[in-house]
């Protein structure tokens, strides 16, 4: 395949549901969107988040963004390394990496912990 860049493709999830065109069909993503969409329900899925409702301690806060760092890392898409993620403000948890079709940011939230890292 030298000279061709691959397709990434997916059906478009909007609240967790297949979004429909006007005529019924499912809409699709492709490329960026199509890795951000994987990247967000990886994590979602993954459970690392939900582990963060109410928590307080900053150890474990560290230690599940080192885990979703890695497993973001895991994906073939991704380039290793290049995973960063920003979570000063533990209501909007940034992620940004570099993918094989370029900058893929994720923004990500667990409500509740306003606390966390006072």
């Amino acid at each position: 395949m030298i000279g061709s860049i691959r397709q990434y493709k997916d059906i478009l999830i909007t609240h967790r549901d297949i979004t429909l065109d006007p005529a019924g069909i499912p809409d699709y993503v492709i490329q960026r969107p199509s890795i951000t969409q994987d990247i967000v329900h990886m994590i979602l899925e993954s459970g690392l988040l939900i582990e963060l409702v109410g928590e307080r301690s900053r150890g474990k806060w560290t230690g599940n963004m080192t885990r979703i760092e890695m497993l973001v890392e895991d994906d073939q898409r991704i380039i290793p390394g290049t995973v960063v993620i920003d979570w000063d403000d533990p209501e909007q948890i940034l992620l940004f990496a570099q993918s094989v079709v370029g900058e893929v940011v994720v923004t990500l939230s667990v409500p509740g912990n306003p606390e966390v890292l006072a």
